[in-house]
């Protein structure tokens, strides 16, 4: 056999290998790991994965918090609600930087899911979050505020999804009228989102259900929240391409002036607010001398609000902020407050008028509960 013909089968042979240890990883595996382990342990499994790898957490009570997520990976627990992981508050549970995460079916207790930096590619779907405080008594905050939101992210997301996920007892606090108008619990809080969906989710007992800064592409649709404090959804800052429809907000607890439903506090535009039921059978919380807010406050260019119904206590009903060419069209704004004179539609404080805003076939109703 000559040198060359030797040199050629050894290039094959290479080949041949490189082909078939590709084929081996390109099948990917599931790590199982289980509650008597700790969490250098399960940081270890994490660590030793590779991109694609599911690590399938047992059912059970895991106690640890700053769990590291790498990239690449889907982290699941028990379908039945089971796998719960727990840590009595002040710190994130899971922390994440990267592209590409999948978590579902997990029970976060106690905290939340943090992702830093620029994240894209993320899906955190079927999950609970749960009992989540904002400091160890009524008295005194964790030191880290970002530790005790549902979701959090800090800079960043692209290409993410935040569905089908439930909220609920995000802090007692939320109760405390004027000390904790902006410091109770959030459920999903972010900046600078891009490509991003927010369908399905639930949220009772929280301070904010939604609140994030600036945004391009984004929908949240479909969303159920009761029980909340301050704002059920507060969007701000050059957000474009906006949609939230179909969501129901209800049943604020002790509201007071700043309680508002819907918050598109955006300078960017191309905003549609459509479909959304908002609802406030209580009264206000803060005595004779406050008020309750907006039922929908919306600014921003070529904003669209309509098809919602808004009804009972609110003080408002539909309040515009600075806008171009805003659209305000069949509307139901039922409630003895919001059909005093100026209460139904509120241009601003100051009664500016904004250039090409329109408000047409919208009706108001003093009842408390809009005739269907």
């Amino acid at each position: 056999m000559s040198l060359q013909r030797f040199g050629s089968m050894n290039v094959l042979f290479l080949l041949l290998a490189l082909l078939f240890t590709f084929s081996f990883r390109a099948q990917a595996s599931t790590i199982t790991v289980v509650p008597s382990e700790a969490k250098n342990q399960i940081q270890a499994s994490i660590n030793n994965s590779h991109a694609g790898d599911t690590i399938y957490f047992q059912a059970g009570t895991y106690n640890f918090c700053g769990l590291r997520l790498a990239a690449g990976r889907t982290y699941v627990g028990a379908t039945n609600g089971q796998t719960v992981i727990h840590w009595p508050g002040g710190c994130s549970l899971m922390v994440f930087y990267g592209s590409g995460l999948t978590v579902q079916h997990i029970t976060f207790d106690g905290g939340g899911l943090y992702l830093g930096g620029a994240v894209s590619n993320v899906n955190v779907e079927y999950n609970t979050f749960q009992n989540i405080a904002f400091g160890p008594n009524a008295q005194t905050e964790f030191g880290n505020w970002t530790t005790t939101i549902g979701v959090f992210m800090d800079t960043s997301a692209t290409n993410t999804d935040i569905s089908y996920n439930s909220f609920h007892n995000l802090s007692t606090q939320i109760l405390s009228l004027y000390v904790d108008e902006n410091l109770g619990v959030t459920g999903i809080f972010g900046f600078n989102l891009s490509n991003t969906t927010m369908n399905y989710n639930t949220f009772d007992t929280v301070n904010e259900g939604i609140h994030f800064f600036s945004g391009n592409n984004v929908q949240i649709d479909y969303n159920t929240i009761t029980n909340f404090h301050r704002i059920g959804m507060e969007i701000q800052d050059d957000t474009h391409n906006l949609e939230v429809g179909f969501n129901s907000i209800s049943q604020p607890v002790t509201p007071f002036w700043d309680t508002f439903g819907i918050s598109t506090a955006i300078t960017g535009g191309n905003a549609n607010i459509h479909d959304n039921f908002i609802d406030d059978q209580v009264q206000k919380g803060c005595g004779s001398e406050c008020w309750i807010g907006y039922g929908i406050e919306a600014w921003g260019n070529g904003t669209v609000v309509t098809n919602n119904t808004i009804q009972g206590h609110w003080g408002n009903g539909i309040a515009v902020g600075p806008s171009s060419n805003l659209q305000v069209f069949k509307n139901k704004i039922c409630g003895p407050e919001m059909n005093e004179p100026g209460n139904g539609f509120v241009i601003n404080q100051l009664n500016t008028k904004w250039v090409g805003e329109s408000f047409t076939n919208n009706t108001t109703s003093p009842a408390l509960v809009c005739p269907q």
